[in-house]
């Protein structure tokens, strides 16, 4: 189940490009050298020019005037109702474009707003992000800092459009000691002041592991067994799946992983057995909506589940 670099790249008429190339932020860094809560404020390399709160109204001004519309033409009946996505690429993305691994973090992380809007638009009703596994956090820790950097600022551009967009975020986590205060300040507030809308779900993985998922889960059956809460006969699928960090949402219909590998890298492991995978050679911030489109399409039209039937 596999698709190469399909459809060509669409010009959205906003000149997406343009945007990208103006988005700013301030930057701070997490430093893990004192613990991983510790943080240090300074500029890295070149993203200085790129990184300025003055803009930030600017940017949202642009997100708030790129509107997408439906144009796959699948039946509503046939659209997956659950996207999942591995949002893989960012880094060779951003050494490729900019000579800087980090900006293209920063260009994936607005990419990921685009992408929910035309999810949205096509009628999809879940969407499911890999923002950063628990085996990340074994990363260089310079760029461990600025990816919570990243993080902690996009908490907030992503809470204001979520409101406007009427999108619910929760942030999936296996492991969150490890999470900075700060950025886990933005993540309570982010998934606070989103959890009344209800047009279209979002989650968001951040340390996160499949495995861990799992793991906790069935401790948390093995604490209500011995508690006297559930009978042992009563642990089944269903019980270990309603203590999954996905309970609220049906498992993903589709699986998309981008800039051309071709595993599950420990994402969703349970919640996978019946999804159909996708792989793209784009990187994550070169997705455009014809990519989803021909997505959509293939698994409405081509693609056919008989859960072993």
């Amino acid at each position: 189940s596999r698709i190469d670099e399909i459809w060509p790249r669409r010009k959205l008429a906003m000149g997406f490009s343009r945007f990208l190339g103006r988005i700013t932020m301030p930057f701070r860094v997490f430093s893990s050298s004192s613990g991983p809560r510790a943080i240090l404020t300074r500029k890295v390399n070149s993203d200085v020019d790129l990184f300025k709160d003055e803009r930030d109204k600017s940017t949202r001004a642009e997100l708030k005037g790129a509107v997408s519309v439906r144009e796959s033409g699948v039946d509503l009946r046939r659209v997956p109702r659950h996207v999942a996505v591995i949002m893989d690429g960012n880094r060779r993305y951003g050494k490729a474009k900019y000579g800087n691994a980090t900006r293209g973090h920063w260009d994936g992380s607005k990419t990921l707003i685009e992408f929910a809007k035309w999810c949205i638009a096509e009628g999809v009703q879940v969407l499911t992000v890999y923002a950063f596994s628990t085996e990340n956090w074994d990363r260089d820790p310079s760029e461990v800092s600025a990816l919570m950097s990243i993080f902690c600022k996009y908490c907030d551009e992503l809470r204001v459009e979520a409101i406007k967009q009427g999108i619910q975020i929760h942030v999936l986590s296996t492991d969150d000691t490890r999470i900075p205060q700060e950025v886990m300040s933005g993540i309570n507030q982010m998934v606070m002041e989103t959890k009344r809308c209800n047009k279209f779900t979002m989650n968001i993985c951040l340390s996160y592991g499949g495995r861990g998922e799992i793991t906790n889960a069935c401790r948390l059956i093995a604490k209500d067994v011995k508690e006297g809460n559930l009978d042992i006969d009563g642990v089944d699928e269903q019980a270990l799946e309603r203590r999954m960090l996905t309970g609220h949402c049906c498992d993903p219909d589709i699986i998309i992983r981008t800039s051309g590998e071709e595993r599950l890298s420990n994402f969703l492991l349970w919640q996978a057995a019946y999804s159909e995978f996708f792989f793209l050679k784009k990187q994550w911030p070169e997705l455009q909506k014809d990519d989803l489109i021909g997505v959509i399409r293939t698994y409405a039209r081509g693609r056919k589940r008989r859960y072993g039937k």
